[in-house]
């Protein structure tokens, strides 16, 4: 390993160790459908596939670590360490036509591989989110209060935070010219909180508490942690007249899994959790995870890719509530299903003494999804979305600086729900050397 590559991993780790605490962060400033369920389900493969509509699931490629299939993590020459920090501005519109505008921003993926034995046998590393809920929904109405012969206004602010993060680590290995396989282990865990604040005001004197009243503060706060393992095969089938054409198909399945959960209930003025606290304790069973897809490269230089993910949550079963869901009542989970496309055309292909703009990439992608969680019974939750993206070659081999942009609709403003637009920018740092070089001397 040569000194420049460390600098440059250590200066990676430096930077995402800063950006770390704002992914910590509450913010209240994502979607409000992100309350339903576990949270928003999020997908992230790498920074090349996030441009390219986020599947990915039957393409090889030497520059970057494919989280999407196991399989991809064989076909490795370099030590790779990347990093993806996303920004997200996000504009809420209800049936009447208010809107909300929110920004955020977090860490979002680390990834770390190398070769066991170059382009024979893999190891991938990768820290990643699995879900995450962050919303802050304010009501104020003015309440009659009988018993006590008085009128207040009541605020309440629902907010939630927090998701489940994904640790994979596993291995690929090619067993064929035309066949690898890989297999990785996912730990699933983390807390999600929804908080519930009531506040009373005097109608008359606004900001005025009036006497006899209390703040109150009711949370719940749920930790989940399983394992489930993913296994991916990838197929080549070369194409064309030059080596380098082909078109690959993968195929991967995450097994179902169970979460182990713990809920805790408080009740007080603060999040002062020495208020009062009641414990539950259950099983969150999470659904199979299947996706197929397809890719065609041509000479290096262009890259198509189209992909499938289905995942059958109408299936979910937990001995804790969530919202759409109740152990002894209704479920408003749906199938989630999510089809994705995406291109890329690097103009120099493998010729590293092109000029300059012929070694930037630049990627295209769209994607459609029908989400999990349901707001209710009669309506789907629809995301539809374009990306795109430019990765940038540095003066170091090896190591790219990527630049995606993600716009996209969520939701409806019909049966007085609220549709979401938003977009998302997100900054990657691809660092790939050669390590572990056995010296020789004459």
């Amino acid at each position: 390993m040569n000194m420049p590559a460390f600098h440059r991993l250590i200066g990676l780790l430096l930077v995402l160790g800063v950006a770390m605490p704002v992914a910590a962060q509450h913010t209240g400033e994502g979607s409000v459908y992100s309350r339903f369920g576990l949270g928003s389900r999020l997908d992230y493969a790498s920074s090349q596939l996030q441009a390219m509509g986020g599947g990915g699931a039957g393409l090889f490629n030497l520059n970057y670590l494919n989280l999407s299939n196991p399989a991809a993590w064989s076909d490795q020459v370099l030590t790779r360490a990347s990093g993806t920090v996303v920004f997200q501005r996000l504009r809420a519109t209800d049936a009447s036509g208010n809107t909300a505008s929110l920004g955020s921003g977090a860490l979002h993926a680390v990834q770390f591989s190398f070769p066991l034995r170059a382009r024979r046998i893999g190891v991938g590393l990768a820290f990643r989110p699995y879900t995450r809920a962050n919303y802050l929904v304010r009501t104020d109405a003015r309440q009659i209060i009988p018993e006590l012969s008085d009128t207040v206004q009541t605020r309440i602010d629902y907010a939630g935070e927090g998701g489940l993060q994904q640790l994979n680590a596993g291995l690929g290995l090619y067993l064929h010219p035309r066949l690898s396989v890989g297999v990785s282990a996912d730990l699933i865990f983390g807390i999600i909180e929804h908080t519930q604040r009531t506040r009373f005001f005097d109608p008359e004197l606004p900001g005025v508490i009036p006497s006899g009243y209390m703040s109150t503060l009711f949370a719940t706060s749920t930790r989940m942690t399983g394992v489930r393992a993913t296994v991916g095969l990838l197929l080549r089938l070369p194409t064309g007249t030059q080596g380098s054409d082909g078109v690959a198909v993968g195929l991967t399945v995450s097994t179902p899994t169970v979460l182990r959960a713990t809920r805790v209930y408080t009740l007080g003025e603060s999040l002062d959790r020495d208020t009062l606290g009641t414990t539950r304790r259950g099983d969150v069973h999470l659904p199979l995870s299947v996706a197929l897809g397809v890719s065609y490269q041509q000479d290096n230089r262009w890259t198509l890719v189209v992909d499938g993910r289905y995942e059958p949550w109408s299936r979910f079963r937990s001995d804790l509530d969530f919202a759409g869901y109740d152990p002894n009542g209704e479920n408003l989970f749906k199938d989630r299903l999510r089809l994705s496309a995406g291109l890329e055309y690097l103009p120099a292909g493998t010729d590293y003494s092109a000029p300059y703009f012929h070694q930037i990439a630049y990627r295209l992608g769209i994607f459609w999804e029908q989400a999990y969680v349901a707001p209710r019974p009669d309506v789907s939750l629809r995301t539809l979305a374009l990306t795109g993206g430019l990765s940038f070659p540095t003066l170091f081999p090896g190591t790219r600086l990527d630049i995606n942009l993600e716009v996209g609709t969520r939701g409806t403003t019909a049966h007085d729900l609220v549709r979401d637009t938003y977009y998302r920018i997100g900054l990657s740092v691809n660092v790939g050397e050669r390590w572990f070089l056995q010296r020789r001397f004459n």
